[in-house]
């Protein structure tokens, strides 16, 4: 029996997998630590990015129910 991965299933592996990781750095967020604004906001871009691309991937090439 073969699978067809949807649209919609994909756009929300990306979707928590990008909250997750913001909701993380939200929790462990101390304005007194962070020196460049900047760099934290690219930074979390970036792993949010990072861990969306990672939720697809996982969905796309993983095993098949």
């Amino acid at each position: 029996m073969s699978y067809e991965l949807k649209a919609q299933e994909i756009a929300w592996a990306a979707l928590v997998g990008a909250a997750i990781f913001g909701l993380e750095a939200l929790v462990r967020f101390d304005a007194s630590t962070i020196t460049d604004w900047k760099a934290w906001a690219v930074a979390l871009g970036g792993g949010m990015l990072r861990a969306a691309a990672g939720a697809v991937l996982a969905k796309t090439t993983g095993p098949r129910a």
